[in-house]
């Protein structure tokens, strides 16, 4: 799990989840879906202003989920795993949204 969550606390527990290999493979694994899914969002047009609010709105989540990563970063080390997993969801959900949007063709006015 510290790969995941990048806090020194994770690293007790041992488990599948410290092996190497593993963390290797979802990787891997993680950054397939992620290309195939950039291929997928090619095919779709967004209008320019939907473009740019979703750009304004990634810059202020950037300081938001940093915030809200640093509280559950401080959880985890209390046993309380809660605030990083929502965190690390809330933002991965995001990068998806901001890798639509950027991959999206622009609609010509």
């Amino acid at each position: 799990m510290l790969a995941i969550f990048g806090s020194a606390a994770a690293e007790s527990g041992g488990g599948v989840w410290n092996n190497p290999l593993v963390v290797l493979l979802l990787v891997i694994l993680s950054t397939y879906i992620f290309l195939k899914f950039c291929g997928w969002a090619k095919k779709y047009q967004l209008s320019g202003g939907t473009k740019k609010l979703i750009f304004i709105l990634t810059g202020v989540g950037l300081v938001g989920f940093n915030v809200y990563y640093s509280i559950g970063n401080k959880m985890v080390a209390q046993g309380d795993w809660s605030a990083a997993t929502n965190a690390l969801l809330v933002s991965l959900v995001w990068v998806f949204i901001f890798a639509f949007a950027l991959m999206a063709e622009t609609k010509p006015e």
